[in-house]
């Protein structure tokens, strides 16, 4: 397979020129190359492997040119294609609740919150439903979206790929505040996502900050940098803030591209910790650790309390992982041939596997029902459970 080459995108505006360097986010980890260390790694038998069972499995459509991801609230799942197609499926069998079509093509989705669900186009719209599929309102932003919209504490909030972020009461859509800071001249076109975390919005960004916006107006609450732009070239300096971000108690953590991961207060935003790891897609919290994947598809584990080193997993090297999925005492993770790998989550050792339909898995896979909800960019969604 082939790596995504990485293409800038300029756009002109006052006094400035922006860039994005287009680059899937499960392609961060570089698929293949010319050299036969970045070649992805061949899959070894597993001895004694964990039974691996696919629970139920549907296709939602196609979502190979967006990035979409599943929505889990407690009595639902939602889930998107690119021809528009928004589904409503029962969490417990994955039956089909409903079925509607968006106005435009999706970039960008799902994000909802058990009563409002958000999608956005492919040039920046943005569509809400109630939790029955009917269309609530539409709104747009100034560009276009590959950030699932972040739903709950009665908004959405979208991020646009010129780095904004803009809030909509739920139920009306009345646009409430925007926020942007001054970003570099050059960004990774890939996902960063948002995430509550007491009465702020915590957002990743180029550059590698971290950002606390206040939920009621907007404001800026803390700004601290993931990692520090290194290098004498602007591709050099990429440092966006990738994936998910981890929240957990008074602690929220993120990791950078060509940086580190490290961990904050949530309520003042200093450093408690921060290690070295070039990141290949965001990180997951399961327990007492923070689990990563760097952009050689090395999966490491860190106590979340300091940071210290607890175990790495070298054998899935160069498969474009996408960001962990953790529950219990596995670690799930995605590659670009669809299978999904678990990991002992104690000691990093593979356990077993299972293989989809063979297209990339570039959303997080999502805890649920004693496994995990898995979407593929072929658009087939999935149940996931290990037979312990």
């Amino acid at each position: 397979m082939k790596p995504e080459k990485p293409v800038a995108r300029a756009a002109a505006g006052p006094m400035r020129l922006a860039c994005w360097v287009a680059i899937g986010a499960a392609m961060l980890a570089a698929c293949s190359s010319s050299s036969k260390s970045e070649k992805p790694a061949e899959l070894t038998s597993i001895k004694a492997p964990l039974a691996i069972q696919v629970a139920w499995r549907i296709s939602v459509g196609d979502g190979r040119r967006s990035f979409l991801q599943p929505a889990l609230v407690e009595n639902a799942i939602y889930a998107a294609a690119t021809d528009g197609d928004l589904v409503r499926l029962d969490p417990g069998d994955g039956k089909q609740v409903w079925r509607v079509r968006a106005p435009t093509l999706l970039g960008a989705g799902v994000g909802a919150d058990g009563f409002v669900v958000a999608v956005a186009g492919q040039r920046g719209e943005v569509y809400a439903y109630s939790a029955e599929g009917k269309l609530l309102w539409q709104a747009r932003v100034p560009s276009d979206v590959i950030t699932p919209p972040l739903v709950g504490r009665g908004l959405v909030v979208v991020r646009s790929t010129d780095q904004g972020v803009t809030a909509f009461d739920a139920e009306s859509g009345r646009k409430k505040w925007i926020f942007k800071r001054q970003t570099p001249p050059l960004a990774l076109r890939a996902p960063s996502e948002m995430a509550f975390a007491g009465e702020s919005l915590i957002a990743g960004f180029p550059g590698g900050r971290l950002v606390a916006i206040a939920l009621s107006n907007g404001a800026s609450l803390w700004d601290s940098p993931v990692s520090e732009p290194k290098g004498a070239t602007e591709v050099e300096r990429l440092a966006d803030v990738l994936g998910s971000i981890g929240v957990h108690d008074n602690q929220v953590c993120a990791a950078s591209y060509q940086g580190r991961v490290a961990c904050f207060d949530v309520a003042s935003g200093e450093q408690q910790w921060a290690r070295e790891m070039p990141a290949g897609a965001g990180v997951a919290i399961e327990g007492e650790e923070l689990v990563g994947v760097d952009s050689a598809s090395t999966i490491q584990a860190f106590a979340l309390s300091n940071g210290a080193a607890r175990w790495s997993c070298k054998l899935l090297a160069y498969r474009g992982l996408s960001t962990p999925g953790a529950r219990d005492h596995w670690v799930a993770v995605g590659d670009y041939k669809g299978y999904v790998h678990f990991l002992n989550g104690s000691d990093g050792q593979l356990v077993g596997r299972v293989e989809l339909d063979g297209s990339p898995i570039v959303a997080r896979p999502l805890e649920l029902g004693g496994g995990v909800l898995v979407q593929t960019q072929r658009g087939h969604l999935a149940l996931v459970v290990p037979q312990s």
